[in-house]
């Protein structure tokens, strides 16, 4: 009888300790590097299973639709940003969500550069297109002040221009939508007033 008692109980502890699958995603996510575990909250966007992924200046976080939480660390001297350039739309941000954050232009060519303001140093100077999101993360150096501009030709207003000087310290947004692209002529475009967002902030 103890014996059956012993195996009982061996096989309840052993239903106990087996891994749920958000506990099984949740391991895997924090198994990930820093870039990954973002590449992989892009892979769960507008998921209908209850994942929320954001990022913040110092860690990548995943919670999971039981409450389940992992995080994966951003090492020190890297710094996350998520841009979404806008004409007439977007929304509030602090803290990107690339499993929700939507910004209005997707799919858009633009050329981006991005220099050190105390350095004079050019960080960036490139043609991108942005994501399915209708934001383009970048990789930078922390501990600066980056004077990004991007030029996009919108087919509806020409030539457009959008500037904004973004630190990338420990207190700052990884998530930038308060850039509006303007004609370079002057003058702005009539916000809508709408914005693309489903996400958690």
């Amino acid at each position: 009888m103890k014996k059956l008692t012993l195996t009982a109980l061996l096989v309840l502890g052993l239903s106990a300790c087996g891994q749920s699958e958000t506990a099984k995603q949740a391991e895997a996510f924090s198994a990930l590097d820093h870039k990954a575990a973002v590449l992989q909250g892009h892979q769960w966007y507008k998921n209908n299973d209850g994942i929320v992924v954001r990022v913040h200046p110092d860690r990548v976080n995943a919670t999971f639709s039981d409450g389940t939480e992992a995080d994966v660390a951003i090492p020190n001297g890297e710094f996350y940003l998520s841009i979404a350039p806008w004409a007439t739309f977007t929304h509030p941000c602090g803290n990107h969500v690339p499993t929700g954050c939507t910004g209005e232009l997707i799919g858009q060519p633009m050329h981006v550069s991005a220099v050190d303001v105390d350095s004079g140093e050019e960080v960036i100077n490139t043609m991108i297109t942005t994501q399915h999101d209708g934001f383009i993360d970048f990789w930078v150096p922390a501990q600066r002040q980056l004077a990004f501009t991007f030029h996009f030709d919108h087919p509806e207003y020409g030539m457009l221009e959008a500037k904004e000087v973004l630190p990338t310290f420990e207190d700052s947004r990884t998530c930038i939508t308060t850039m509006q692209l303007k004609p370079m002529g002057g003058g702005a475009i009539e916000a809508s007033g709408h914005g693309g967002h489903s996400a958690h902030h």
